[in-house]
């Protein structure tokens, strides 16, 4: 199986999922959640948004702008929802 563009956003994808709590943790099988990490998730996505731009498929493109919002959504549903 040769990786594509999509399989390492995908990958950031439920990383960033994991991080969050959206997602049982594979290596625990238990919810795990950091939003520091997820932060983290959200912040490399959007370095590779800025050096990848122009140079990808709409597919491509799509699919990072998809995977970049919901993360933030989410983070921000999950930051709201923290203990203060």
């Amino acid at each position: 199986m040769t990786p594509t563009f999509l399989n390492v956003i995908q990958i950031y994808q439920v990383e960033g999922m994991v991080a969050l709590g959206k997602m049982l943790n594979p290596a625990t099988n238990e919810i795990t959640r950091s939003l520091e990490h997820a932060r983290y998730v959200i912040d490399v996505l959007d370095i590779i948004k800025e050096k990848t731009s122009g140079n990808l498929t709409s597919e491509e493109e799509r699919f990072l702008d998809q995977t970049i919002s919901t993360l933030k959504l989410n983070f921000l549903e999950e930051q709201k929802a923290q203990p203060a």
